[in-house]
């Protein structure tokens, strides 16, 4: 049996553990998944990139350090490598949609009247169609989209496009049930429902659209009439439509299992994922052919590549252990008579939290660091903000906050599309407008709270 192999099955299982006992608590439930854990870290950790292991290696190091400070080394890693299971859950069950999802009809006739859009409304069209397929199937919008940048000649095009696509693809990160960020914050801040915060991320993400085409109006878009197009591939109702009803489907038996029977996002996208992305793939063979052609290929698809989501689980393995192991070492309480003493307001503190966190990401870390961290040591109550209001200035920015790290999944997968460095897209490209949404997202953050939360 390969390594592959193994690694799979340990993944497989360790997700089930992790499903069912957040359902149906069972003895030793705990115990199992942590080892399983540890397990599937120890098969995978040499083979992730050296760059990604040896920042994860030094994350994770930090917090047992921060842990054995605090007295409390073997609990605090069990918490954070338990704590950190949801996570690999909804990394898994997003796998799953992937696949199907670049394959379909419909989706790929949505993505051939995207692409044939003329210059003047072809960055909104791109945008909105990134986010919104973005919202639902993660990176397969990415997918299924970035073929319009990849292909053209003139560079400033190039990079008009691929902002549009990362802008329109990451902004959704403020509200989209199925971006790892919902998770992340929901389980950093658990006083907060998905449904509290979603129409205030959505209404900033539309703020971000108008942020992104102005940028692009003003500093980067040349004479319209020299920007050549595909033949049009009409955008009718009847395209969006059957796009959408395919995505609503996913969209409200996860949201119905979240809201209805109480499942956390992940769990409920864990259980209802695989099953739909099996059926879809089906669905997409021929009658009489659906299980061998359409849903047997992607079970083994799916399952032999999951030692490949090795990066992230070794990413946010490190966070959580580095989020609790700094929680023992300054206990909120600490930082609430600190912030206290040297008279730091809550509007200080959000705007700190925005900058901080897209600074952060140009320095290549993953904004998971900083959202466990600041969940751990500075929950809402200590600094005077209102639990929505946190949630949505962390929401905010995580999104554009990737698009500056020249290591992150977004960047480095428009890098390979485009054929440029990674550094040269996060550096270059994407710091200015990046700022300038950083900007919107504090000021809106701010009004917010004023408005709604004083």
């Amino acid at each position: 049996m390969s390594r592959n192999v193994i690694s799979a099955s340990i993944y497989v299982v360790l997700v089930v553990v992790a499903i069912i006992s957040r359902i149906w608590p069972f003895p030793f439930d705990r115990e199992i998944g942590i080892a399983l854990t540890v397990l599937f870290l120890s098969l995978e950790i040499l083979r992730a990139p050296p760059l990604q292991r040896n920042v994860g290696g030094l994350i994770f190091f930090s917090g047992a350090a921060a842990l054995w400070a605090g007295g409390d080394l073997i609990g605090g890693l069990m918490d954070g490598l338990e704590r950190s299971q949801i996570f690999l859950v909804m990394f898994f069950a997003v796998t799953w949609l992937r696949e199907p999802a670049v394959t379909s009809p419909s989706l790929r006739l949505l993505r051939d009247s995207v692409i044939a859009q003329p210059a003047g409304r072809r960055y909104p069209i791109l945008w909105l169609s990134a986010h919104f397929l973005g919202s639902v199937l993660n990176l397969a919008a990415m997918s299924l989209l970035s073929s319009m940048a990849g292909e053209q000649k003139d560079r400033r095009l190039k990079k008009r496009l691929s902002i549009a696509l990362m802008m329109g693809f990451t902004t959704a990160s403020t509200w989209g049930p199925f971006y790892v960020s919902i998770a992340v914050v929901l389980t950093a801040i658990p006083s907060v429902r998905w449904i509290e915060i979603a129409p205030l991320g959505f209404v900033l993400s539309m703020l971000l659209l108008f942020v992104g085409w102005g940028y692009d109006r003003l500093f980067l878009r040349e004479k319209a009439a020299t920007e050549g197009h595909r033949e049009a591939v009409p955008m009718t109702l009847q395209t969006v439509g059957r796009s959408a009803f395919l995505l609503l489907q996913l969209i409200v038996l996860v949201m119905g299992a979240h809201e209805i029977i109480g499942l956390s996002i992940p769990i409920a996208l864990g259980v209802i994922g695989p099953p739909f992305a099996i059926a879809w793939a089906a669905m997409q063979a021929r009658k009489g052919h659906r299980w061998a052609s359409g849903a047997k290929p992607l079970l083994y698809r799916i399952f032999i590549n999951l030692p490949e989501l090795r990066n992230e689980a070794v990413a946010f393995v490190a966070a959580s252990v580095l989020g609790v192991g700094v929680s023992k070492v300054l206990p909120p309480e600490v930082i609430s008579a600190q912030l206290q003493s040297l008279n730091i307001t809550g509007d200080a503190v959000i705007v700190s939290l925005v900058f901080g966190m897209t600074l952060a990401g140009v320095a290549g870390l993953h904004p998971v660091i900083l959202a466990i961290l600041v969940g751990e040591v500075m929950p809402p109550e200590i600094i005077g903000v209102a639990p929505e209001v946190m949630a949505i200035a962390m929401l905010g920015v995580w999104g554009t906050s990737t698009m500056v790290s020249p290591f992150s999944a977004t960047t480095l997968f428009m890098a390979r599309v485009v054929n440029v460095p990674s550094h040269v897209i996060a550096w270059r490209w994407d710091v200015p407008v990046v700022l300038l949404s950083a900007s919107v997202v504090a000021a809106y953050i701010v009004t917010i709270r004023h408005l709604l939360y004083s």
